[in-house]
């Protein structure tokens, strides 16, 4: 599947995100001197009355800074901060994952964050937005997500501490192979939400993963954005998607649009279906280097949240560097004191 970026936009869950990044070594050598300033990451596009996630980012903090970070939307929109700030000491970067509401009436609709960072006694405060609104298009959802059912959807409904590997789409008979391997060798039990249309092109692969005792989830048929579709339609995308196995049994919306929507909520659920999206995004898709998703899923950035225990991990069986990469991304979330869900 073909995707696109440009430089000052970013992606999650293979969604385009507008948003502020650092991404050379000299902007790494020379952060901690430059002035801070705020960028704010969110999904292009979304439900009207559905939530979506937005990360803002204070970049060039002085380290030993305290940061508190906070949010507010344009327009009828809302924004509800939750949980932690985190701090990427590499990319001397300060994050915070807040969440707009979008009103049931169509249009665009921007965040602005800002940041309040504390050191020696002494407080800045610096202010931003991200550089494109999000757009509330789409099919309306009728009433908003309670931020417990938010949590849970991100989640994956998993209620113990432990992390859970989860991989996306399709990939080949080696990638998939490779993946395979190396969850058994660690003992670690993995979540395959791969698109219907690769599943019945690779009957034989899909099986292995079955076989292996992984869990299944449903990734759609062809990996539509279903907050665009009608009930009908979404419908059969789920229904010629991958049999989920396990309990509950798991709906990933491509793109993660519509994933906090009481609409496709309820039209999972009438399916026997709870949704599922994830806490931390290694955005294997993009081509990544291991070690630049390992600094992500150890610090977090600008781009996603650091993993936690409870957390859910994206990956892509097509990733460039996921199958040779993952003993470290494993490595990594054991080096945190977290367990992996085990396989056995």
């Amino acid at each position: 599947m073909r995707r696109l970026g440009t430089i000052g936009t970013v992606a999650v869950g293979c969604l385009l995100l507008s948003g502020a990044g650092v991404g050379t070594s000299q902007a790494q050598t020379t952060a901690a001197a430059a002035a801070p300033r705020i960028g704010v990451s969110t999904v292009q596009y979304d439900s009207p009355g559905g939530t979506v996630p937005a990360i803002v980012t204070a970049y060039n903090v002085p380290p030993g800074s305290k940061v508190t970070i906070s949010a507010t939307g344009s327009g009828a929109s809302k924004v509800r901060c939750a949980g932690a700030v985190w701090q990427n000491p590499v990319r001397h970067t300060a994050s915070r994952t807040c969440y707009l509401q979008l009103p049931v009436t169509p249009g665009s609709f921007t965040v602005r964050g800002t940041a309040k960072l504390t050191k020696d006694g002494v407080t800045r405060t610096v202010s931003g937005s991200g550089a494109r609104p999000v757009k509330a298009d789409g099919k309306k959802s009728p009433a908003p997500m309670s931020p417990a059912a938010i949590q849970r959807i991100e989640r994956c409904g998993n209620t113990s501490n432990d992390v859970w590997l989860t991989f996306d789409d399709g990939g080949s008979a080696a990638q998939v192979t490779s993946i395979l391997a190396t969850l058994k060798r660690n003992n670690v039990k993995a979540r395959f939400f791969f698109r219907g249309d690769w599943a019945r092109e690779n009957p034989a692969l899909f099986k292995k993963i079955k076989d292996a005792g992984h869990v299944v989830g449903n990734h759609t048929s062809t990996h539509p954005a279903l907050s665009r579709m009608g009930e009908t339609s979404v419908g059969k995308q789920i229904d010629k998607g991958t049999a989920a196995t396990g309990s509950p049994r798991l709906l990933r919306p491509p793109f993660g649009a519509g994933a906090f929507t009481t609409r496709l909520e309820q039209i999972a659920q009438a399916k026997g279906y709870r949704l599922c999206r994830w806490t931390t995004d290694t955005y294997d898709w993009d081509g990544p280097s291991t070690a630049r998703m390992v600094e992500r899923i150890k610090y977090g950035d600008y781009r996603s949240a650091p993993v936690t225990a409870g957390g859910v991990i994206l990956m892509h069986g097509h990733g460039k560097h996921t199958a040779p990469g993952l003993q470290k991304i494993i490595d990594t979330v054991r080096a945190k004191h977290l367990r992996l869900a085990p396989l056995r």
